[in-house]
């Protein structure tokens, strides 16, 4: 046995010998040994306790009986404390530390969107998730702020905190969110919390149940992203994943189109959220295969080799694990939102047939348009069941109106090509005639 460390080896010797005399009670008692060694007939064994543990580091006293029924209070107490966590609540009369009370609000503000999510009845669904998720990594961002000791209010000239309704005022959520959670490591975290953020202000007074399936991939990963702080910084007794259960699914298993059919209600949404949605791919396609920014699921009906039916099956495979001959099949459903559509297209064919006549020599035609349009790749060809298959640059399928409409740009390109004998025969496939 060796001494600890500043103890020194008179006293090391001395005390194994003192210790193997005691012999846990069964040698001589401890205050026959402090008599003996030190003339100490009144420490009852405190002394011998104290130059043992001192010397050696080993313990030769016992709790007490109240002292160990205390100690199991406390531990039951802590134990009690951590169950209120875990369901979001806290002991009637605590005094919550500050990011305590913000957590709380997290918690609760991410249960409720879940709960706005999986509700199979509702209408109003990514637009009440965008909300109440926001509002979640909102508090807590504030939380990890607050209790790493760092600012998270908005200050005035005057380095007080700004005041709305008498209560301080919060900086912006992605501005908190950047603070708590630097870093490359967090960059698709932080690009997902923008996304909702964005999209919160886009759709927040809008119906528009087609976003719902478009934007699955990012409320998957928003999701796991703030599991994964939780846990994190805050310890298991503040996750969520306790209060969940894997919800069953409709959508899928009987029609194998309905994953195919997710790029058609995208294109049924509005112009401007068809740019927003293309908008953040282009911005974040460095981050297409990053799932804390979006995370694709695929869900596959599977019978067990044993026989029995399991209550659940779920595979979870990292991006470049993926086996090439199930990638090939995966990747036919996925949609890729096409290019960022410079500005919204505001001209139907006959105003650009017009347009395009007053400025060149020759004679143009509604059709001599149509056929424009396919041999310069502004539409697609005749045929073609994907309407959508625009070049975005020049036109744009409008679902709700079913027809095409058309940038400037699109008649500047005509003008350009249209201007010369050669130009017009070669785009419209028809000899020029000047204009009567």
């Amino acid at each position: 046995m060796s001494g600890r460390t500043g103890a020194s080896d008179s006293d090391v010797v001395l005390a194994e010998r003192l210790l193997a005399e005691w012999d846990e009670g069964r040698g001589a008692s401890k205050s026959e040994i402090e008599r003996r060694v030190w003339g100490d007939g009144g420490a009852h064994g405190r002394h011998f306790d104290r130059f043992i543990r001192q010397t050696l580091g080993v313990a030769t006293s016992k709790p007490s009986k109240q002292a160990d029924r205390v100690r199991q209070l406390e531990s039951r107490v802590r134990e009690l404390e951590s169950q209120l966590r875990r369901l979001g609540a806290a002991p009637r009369g605590a005094v919550l530390e500050d990011w305590e009370a913000q957590l709380q609000h997290a918690r609760n503000a991410a249960l409720a969107a879940l709960r706005a999510w999986n509700d199979p009845t509702a209408s109003f669904r990514t637009q009440n998730f965008a909300l109440l998720f926001v509002a979640a990594w909102n508090s807590v961002a504030i939380a990890v702020l607050q209790r790493a000791g760092v600012e998270w209010r908005e200050l005035g000239a005057d380095g007080k905190p700004k005041l709305v309704d008498g209560k301080e005022r919060a900086r912006e959520t992605l501005e908190l969110v950047t603070e708590a959670l630097p870093g490359e490591a967090n960059l698709g975290l932080r690009r997902n919390i923008e996304f909702w953020a964005r999209l919160r202000n886009q759709v927040a007074h809008r119906h528009l149940p087609a976003l719902d399936a478009v934007v699955i991939p990012q409320a998957q990963a928003g999701l796991l992203n703030l599991e994964n702080v939780l846990g994190q910084h805050f310890g298991e007794d503040f996750l969520l994943a306790e209060h969940l259960s894997v919800p069953l699914q409709l959508s899928g298993f009987r029609d194998p189109g309905v994953l195919a059919s997710v790029k058609k209600l995208q294109a049924s949404l509005p112009l401007d959220v068809q740019a927003y949605l293309n908008e953040v791919a282009q911005l974040n396609k460095d981050l297409a295969d990053d799932p804390s920014y979006m995370l694709r699921v695929t869900l596959l009906p599977v019978v067990p080799s044993s026989g029995r039916s399991p209550d659940a099956i779920a595979y979870f495979v990292r991006p470049g694990e993926v086996p090439e001959e199930l990638k090939e099949v995966l990747d036919r459903y996925v949609v890729l939102p096409k290019v960022v559509r410079p500005a919204r297209p505001d001209l139907i064919a006959k105003q650009v047939v017009a347009m395009v006549s007053a400025r060149i020599g020759y004679r143009f035609t509604m059709r001599m348009h149509t056929e424009a349009s396919r041999r310069l790749g502004a539409r697609p060809p005749q045929g073609q069941e994907d309407q959508a298959a625009t070049d975005p640059r020049y036109c744009e399928y409008v679902t709700p109106v079913n027809r095409y409409l058309y940038h400037q740009a699109w008649v500047d390109r005509l003008v350009s090509e249209l201007s010369t004998p050669e130009g017009f025969r070669a785009t419209t496939g028809t000899d020029p005639q000047p204009k009567p």
